[in-house]
């Protein structure tokens, strides 16, 4: 039987090579998202599922170089090119993890946690309590990804999204609120909807 870290591995190999311009219209997103950790010059941060390491930059320009970066992957063509980037760039403030969150073992305390498209975390009690366990008090959590439609013409993009959420992740649970297990542990401040609601954006408060 395949470890989970194998079954990711087969889900994300492919897409470790996509040209990121097929993910452009994330940008803005992704942005907004980092904007509501309210993190500061010399911030520390995870960044969950990090995957090739498309929000570095943003982070980058925010916490500086005497921030922290602690990037946890557990996909192996993932985290490769994450490494690539960070050589590229000459970052050297940014520890990356090929592991399960759930796995991570660290004496830190972080100043926020980004999670975007990390549907399998979301609806990881375990994972979701070892990132509270993380954070310093008052740290805010920030979770992105699609959510399915209950209402509206937007209904119409379901079954799309039910493909997208059995293409990005081994979960299909709580397809309509994604962060139902989030809320059960952290402190709920807003829920943002993007791109007419098909897009959400958590925040949430240790």
């Amino acid at each position: 039987m395949k470890s989970y870290n194998e079954m990711i591995e087969e889900k994300y190999k492919g897409i470790s090579k996509l040209p990121e311009k097929l993910l452009g219209f994330t940008t803005s997103i992704r942005e907004n998202a980092i904007a509501y950790l309210e993190l500061t010059d010399d911030s520390s941060v995870i960044d969950v599922g990090c995957g090739t390491g498309a929000s570095f930059a943003c982070l980058e320009n925010i916490i500086g170089e005497g921030g922290k970066i602690l990037g946890v992957e557990p996909s192996k063509s993932m985290i490769n090119a994450a490494k690539d980037r960070v050589k590229t760039e000459g970052w050297k403030n940014i520890t990356l993890c090929e592991n399960t969150i759930e796995e991570i073992e660290t004496n830190e305390k972080f100043d926020g946690a980004l999670l975007f498209a990390m549907h399998d975390v979301f609806n990881s009690v375990e994972g979701i309590k070892k990132i509270y366990s993380l954070l310093n008090v008052n740290a805010r959590i920030v979770c992105v990804g699609p959510k399915t439609q209950e209402r509206g013409l937007t209904r119409i993009f379901n079954p799309m999204l039910h493909l997208l959420f059995k293409r990005m992740a081994l979960s299909q649970d709580n397809q309509d609120k994604p962060w139902r297990v989030v809320e059960s542990i952290f402190t709920t401040e807003k829920i943002i909807d993007e791109k007419h609601g098909l897009i959400f954006i958590y925040i949430g408060r240790k």
